[in-house]
């Protein structure tokens, strides 16, 4: 074969071989595809309708807490929760998921007729607790369940994803090899046909590369640097979605920061909102109560420890150690939670030794760990349950454990639990543990959280006591 008419049969023989690796590639590309476009279409559909019913839960639970302060104008909280339950039908699109929600408004419209028979009748504040709100848990279980299957489904047709960009990966190496072995095979028997000028063997240390030239019949310009431009461009372009793909990541990491802070900061100014609202549509009643004036400042506080725990993990502040006692710090750090325990019917169980447990440490950033801590348990126990906190000694250092009778550490946190963002709730951020950790940390100390065998969970805080510094 004459090496004139070799560009011709290689690009017929690389044309066919493109072609076929090609379609190989897009349909493998396409088919895979519209499998994770169908995925994550479901598993969006899942997630927002898990959202809505949290949503309506938050709402119920609201409710009930303004039924027990004897609060007689629910009008414009009674709308909140149709919006959700309207909201919750509307994004239901399976069989028991709508059966779930039909009973979910049939049992608030229930409780509805009960109210409006009789308003402030304990009747209907007993319907709710015991029927509409279970309902509405029923319901948001459910969701996190097809949660969890959409993400394993998902999971799944990226594993196929990741196998297919293999396949075609193996193909296009084998196609290339075979391409590169007819190439060696054909530039060997046209090898005559090309004029080669080589320097002197003991000249070209230092000195330019020997050239090759290639002989041409025509003037047609050379491909090569074509080629170059177009990988160069290529290059350039994935380095560019690669920068796009992490902005996205850092991108959805703030906006997932975001989301949980406004809704952890909506949820009290709505309380706040709606006691304000009663004061000033109902003004023959009254000022606002101790108990109103309490709750307003109890939410603005929780608007406050949310905003501080962000700034802890934006900014963390410097310690300010002084010799301080453990006892005294956690006796302050349980009365600030008491109120709420209280209201959940957790029973408190302190368990202190009688003599001061003397720390190096800065007192107001262990208080603020001990009170995650509590406000992480009380979370776990929304309809009561019993919440120890114990101190014991043992050789240098002090251990604090908070035990809670709640539902555990998920099984999908346990291995990230102290990561950024690692969280279960509907409310929160994920940052609290992150800074409390951290915090312990800087005092020498650790911070670890388990299971218990018999339910619920366990964190405990292991800290060096005055003269017995931890390195």
């Amino acid at each position: 074969m004459s090496l004139h008419n070799y560009p011709a049969r290689l690009l017929l023989v690389t044309g066919i071989f493109s072609a076929l690796l090609l379609a190989s590639s897009v349909g493998v590309a396409v088919y895979l595809n519209s499998q994770q476009v169908r995925t994550a279409d479901v598993l969006n559909e899942n997630i927002g309708s898990r959202r809505a019913a949290a949503d309506a839960r938050d709402a119920l639970i609201d409710l009930v807490a303004l039924h027990q302060r004897g609060v007689m104008d629910l009008d414009p909280l009674h709308e909140r929760v149709k919006a959700r339950l309207t909201e919750i039908e509307r994004l239901a699109d399976k069989k028991t998921e709508k059966d779930l929600s039909r009973r979910v408004t049939e049992s608030f419209d229930h409780y509805l007729a009960l109210w409006h028979a009789r308003p402030g009748s304990p009747e209907a504040l007993q319907y709710l607790t015991h029927n509409t709100l279970p309902a509405c848990d029923r319901l948001r279980e459910f969701n996190s369940a097809e949660i969890e299957a959409s993400e394993q489904a998902h999971r799944d047709t990226l594993q196929w994803l990741s196998w297919g960009f293999v396949a075609v990966g193996v193909l296009g190496s084998g196609a290339g090899l075979l391409l590169g072995y007819g190439l060696a095979r054909g530039l060997r028997r046209a090898v005559d046909s090309l004029l080669v000028r080589i320097q002197d063997v003991s000249g070209m240390l230092g000195q330019d590369l020997a050239t090759v030239e290639w002989e041409r019949k025509d003037h047609r310009p050379e491909g090569l640097e074509g080629l170059a431009n177009r990988i160069e461009q290529v290059v350039e372009q994935l380095q560019q979605r690669e920068r796009d793909v992490r902005r996205a990541e850092r991108l959805a990491a703030i906006g997932q920061l975001a989301a949980g802070m406004a809704h952890e900061i909506r949820n009290p100014l709505t309380s706040v909102q709606l006691l304000v609202q009663t004061a000033r549509r109902d003004p023959d009643a009254g000022a606002l109560t101790d108990t109103d004036l309490s709750l307003i400042d109890g939410e603005l506080a929780r608007i406050e420890q949310t905003l501080r725990t962000f700034l802890d993990y934006a900014r963390p502040p410097k310690l300010e150690r002084v010799t301080c006692d453990l006892v005294t710090i956690t006796e302050s750090a349980v009365q600030l939670v008491r109120g709420r325990a209280q209201q959940q019917a957790v029973e408190m169980r302190i368990q202190m030794p009688p003599d001061p447990i003397q720390l190096n440490a800065d007192p107001a950033q262990l208080r603020q760990v001990v009170v995650n801590l509590l406000l992480n348990a009380l979370d776990e126990m929304p309809m009561g349950g019993t919440l120890d906190l114990t101190a014991v000694r043992g050789g240098a250092e002090v251990t604090l454990s908070v035990n809670d009778t709640g539902n555990g550490i998920p099984a999908e946190i346990a291995p990230r639990l102290f990561e950024p963002f690692a969280t279960n709730k509907e409310t929160g951020v994920g940052l609290g543990l992150v800074v409390s950790k951290r915090i312990v940390e800087d005092h020498g100390g650790t911070l670890r959280g388990f299971n218990r065998p018999g339910g619920g969970a366990t964190f405990q805080i292991h800290l060096p006591m005055l003269g017995n510094r931890l390195p």
